[in-house]
């Protein structure tokens, strides 16, 4: 009996340790895609020019307005409207940056 009971809990912390490995990896993936978005137009701006800096910020922000919309369809309803707020607020950021572009690439 006192088998049957280590067995099972030995399958349940085996279970709970692949689950926290599991959210530990989506968290350095999130972690290193946050970081990926905010350093890569600074570093498009260093090496190239401006233009590439604003298309590269451009990239970023419809990379993120499209996985926080999949991210929203995936989740409960209060989560739900956060996130397609901030979808919003990166939509917004998305049309001043492209107005940006377009005033640049004029003059």
């Amino acid at each position: 009996m006192t088998e049957l009971w280590r067995d099972r809990e030995t399958r349940e912390d085996a279970d709970r340790m692949l689950a926290l490995r599991q959210e530990k990896r989506e968290a350095y993936k999130a972690l290193f895609f946050t970081l990926a978005v905010v350093i890569a137009p600074f570093l498009a701006l260093v090496v190239f020019n401006l233009e590439v800096a604003l298309v590269v910020l451009v990239a970023g922000l419809v990379l993120t307005i499209v996985l926080t919309l999949h991210a929203a369809n995936q989740t409960g309803a209060i989560v739900r409207s956060r996130l397609r707020a901030a979808a919003a607020v990166n939509g917004l950021v998305l049309a001043m940056v492209i107005a940006i572009l377009f005033l640049v690439l004029r003059a």
